[in-house]
């Protein structure tokens, strides 16, 4: 099955297993929604929803970052 002008939803995208899957349906020419809520970087931990991003423009993926940001109240 091809993904090619498919849109994937990409939850928690910024980093590990999601940034992975985004870069992988990107580079099949599908367009993804990053959906994640770092936006600012952490010593402790590479990446962000912008360097995620810039990581699948540079896959050739069209993308469109979304934070979103879980707070209970």
């Amino acid at each position: 099955m091809s993904l090619a002008g498919k849109t994937i939803f990409m939850s928690r995208g910024s980093r590990g297993i999601g940034l992975a899957t985004a870069l992988r349906v990107a580079r099949d020419a599908a367009n993804v929604v990053i959906a994640a809520q770092t936006v600012d970087p952490d010593l402790r931990l590479e990446g962000t929803i912008h360097t995620a991003d810039a990581a699948v423009e540079a896959a050739d993926g069209n993308t469109l970052p979304l934070v979103v940001v879980n707070r209970c109240v």
